[in-house]
């Protein structure tokens, strides 16, 4: 009896030991990875670019658009003015404008978002070495994304830190 009460008092406290000896080694640190891709020189330069672009594809829609349907109320007041085939031949041009003007909006917008991907995989791509770089440094076990965290110590947030070498290691994302 005097050994299985020894066994039960021993075993948990060296179970405690041990258990908090691993719990007291895990060091974790939390960053807000939006806002380094947000803040961060590259990140700037590449939401800067990607404005730019944007900006321009509005205009040229804008811009088309307006041709269009100029064109198609020209067409609209000669219907009773010119002959049947003649309107009809305007019509279908009209319509061959209008496809070939959908279409060039698609390949714009598909470019866009193959540049934006393509861009925002730089950024992690980069932002990915940087954590590593820092948690070696650190010794860390686990570094965690803002987001993913419902509470959390503030001292673990290493956010402008990390922002610091990003900003070091890469300065401008081209989109070209």
């Amino acid at each position: 009896m005097k050994k299985f009460n020894f066994i039960s008092l021993v075993l948990p406290i060296l179970f405690v030991l041990f258990y908090s000896n691993a719990i007291a080694e895990t060091k974790i640190a939390i960053v807000e990875i939006d806002y380094l891709i947000k803040n961060s020189i590259a990140g700037k330069s590449f939401i800067k670019e990607l404005d730019k672009l944007n900006k321009n594809n509005i205009k040229f829609f804008e811009e088309s658009n307006k041709k269009l349907n100029l064109e198609k109320e020209k067409i609209s007041k000669q219907k009773n003015i010119l002959s049947n085939e003649e309107y009809n031949k305007k019509v279908k041009s009209l319509n061959n404008e209008f496809k070939k003007y959908k279409n060039d909006s698609d390949i714009k917008i598909q470019s866009l978002q193959k540049k934006r991907d393509k861009g925002m995989n730089k950024i992690l791509r980069e932002l990915k070495i940087v954590l590593s770089e820092y948690s070696d440094q650190n010794k860390l076990t686990f570094i965690i994304d803002q987001k993913n965290i419902i509470i959390g110590r503030s001292d673990l947030n290493v956010t402008q830190e990390v922002l610091k070498m990003l900003n070091n290691k890469i300065k401008k994302i081209t989109l070209n």
